[in-house]
Protein backbone atom coordinates (compact mmCIF):
# COMPACT_ATOMS: atom_id res chain seq x y z
CA UNK A 1 0.00 0.00 0.00
CA UNK A 2 1.33 3.49 -1.11
CA UNK A 3 0.95 6.58 0.14
CA UNK A 4 1.68 10.43 -0.38
CA UNK A 5 2.32 13.19 2.10
CA UNK A 6 3.22 16.68 1.92
CA UNK A 7 2.48 20.00 3.63
CA UNK A 8 3.00 23.86 3.20
CA UNK A 9 2.29 27.03 4.77
CA UNK A 10 -1.17 28.76 4.24
CA UNK A 11 -1.34 32.20 6.45
CA UNK A 12 -0.11 32.55 9.68
CA UNK A 13 0.27 29.40 12.31
CA UNK A 14 -1.90 27.82 9.43
CA UNK A 15 -0.86 24.50 7.44
CA UNK A 16 -2.22 21.91 5.25
CA UNK A 17 -1.03 18.42 4.96
CA UNK A 18 -1.71 17.09 1.76
CA UNK A 19 -2.05 13.00 2.11
CA UNK A 20 -2.75 10.75 -0.83
CA UNK A 21 -2.95 6.88 -1.82
CA UNK A 22 -4.40 5.06 1.58
CA UNK A 23 -3.80 6.24 5.14
CA UNK A 24 -2.99 3.24 6.39
CA UNK A 25 -0.84 1.83 9.57
CA UNK A 26 2.23 2.03 6.73
CA UNK A 27 1.21 5.97 6.08
CA UNK A 28 -0.01 7.07 10.44
CA UNK A 29 3.49 7.22 11.88
CA UNK A 30 4.34 10.07 8.51
CA UNK A 31 1.08 11.58 9.40
CA UNK A 32 1.49 12.00 13.17
CA UNK A 33 5.17 13.35 12.86
CA UNK A 34 3.98 15.37 10.09
CA UNK A 35 1.08 16.57 12.38
CA UNK A 36 3.20 16.92 15.77
CA UNK A 37 6.18 18.76 13.74
CA UNK A 38 3.86 21.57 12.84
CA UNK A 39 1.99 21.86 15.60
CA UNK A 40 5.36 22.01 18.00
CA UNK A 41 6.57 25.05 16.09
CA UNK A 42 3.22 26.71 16.20
CA UNK A 43 0.63 25.81 14.06
CA UNK A 44 -3.25 26.64 15.12
CA UNK A 45 -4.88 25.35 12.55
CA UNK A 46 -4.24 22.21 10.47
CA UNK A 47 -6.19 21.33 7.08
CA UNK A 48 -6.22 17.84 6.36
CA UNK A 49 -6.78 17.60 2.14
CA UNK A 50 -7.52 13.96 1.34
CA UNK A 51 -8.57 15.06 -1.81
CA UNK A 52 -6.13 12.37 -3.28
CA UNK A 53 -6.89 9.90 -0.91
CA UNK A 54 -8.82 6.71 -1.55
CA UNK A 55 -8.55 4.81 1.59
CA UNK A 56 -8.33 5.44 5.50
CA UNK A 57 -7.77 3.00 8.03
CA UNK A 58 -9.08 3.27 11.77
CA UNK A 59 -5.33 4.23 12.79
CA UNK A 60 -4.91 7.38 10.99
CA UNK A 61 -8.84 8.22 12.20
CA UNK A 62 -7.66 8.10 15.12
CA UNK A 63 -5.16 10.55 14.08
CA UNK A 64 -7.19 12.82 13.44
CA UNK A 65 -9.46 12.37 16.35
CA UNK A 66 -6.25 12.90 18.76
CA UNK A 67 -5.20 15.90 16.67
CA UNK A 68 -8.85 17.36 16.99
CA UNK A 69 -8.43 17.26 20.39
CA UNK A 70 -4.96 18.66 21.03
CA UNK A 71 -5.96 21.48 18.79
CA UNK A 72 -9.43 22.46 20.18
CA UNK A 73 -7.49 22.21 23.74
CA UNK A 74 -5.24 24.99 22.88
CA UNK A 75 -7.99 26.91 20.62
CA UNK A 76 -6.97 25.71 17.71
CA UNK A 77 -8.78 24.18 14.46
CA UNK A 78 -8.78 20.82 12.65
CA UNK A 79 -10.27 21.07 9.28
CA UNK A 80 -10.46 18.23 6.39
CA UNK A 81 -11.05 18.72 2.52
CA UNK A 82 -12.27 15.11 1.26
CA UNK A 83 -14.50 14.18 -1.72
CA UNK A 84 -14.16 10.48 -1.38
CA UNK A 85 -17.78 8.72 -0.39
CA UNK A 86 -15.73 5.69 0.87
CA UNK A 87 -13.66 8.06 3.38
CA UNK A 88 -16.75 10.64 4.10
CA UNK A 89 -19.07 7.54 4.78
CA UNK A 90 -16.18 6.32 7.27
CA UNK A 91 -16.11 10.01 9.15
CA UNK A 92 -19.94 9.60 9.21
CA UNK A 93 -20.10 6.49 10.98
CA UNK A 94 -17.48 7.21 13.58
CA UNK A 95 -19.05 10.86 13.83
CA UNK A 96 -16.02 12.82 12.75
CA UNK A 97 -18.36 15.00 10.35
CA UNK A 98 -20.42 15.76 13.64
CA UNK A 99 -17.05 17.33 15.24
CA UNK A 100 -15.30 18.66 12.61
CA UNK A 101 -15.64 20.64 9.34
CA UNK A 102 -14.97 18.48 6.49
CA UNK A 103 -15.56 20.60 3.10
CA UNK A 104 -15.43 19.30 -0.59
Amino acid sequence: MSYTLGYREDGPDTYVIAVGGELDLGAAPALQGTIDHLIEDGATTLVIDLSDARFIDSTSVGILIGTLNRLKATGGTLEVVCTEPNLLRVFEIVGLDRQLPIRA
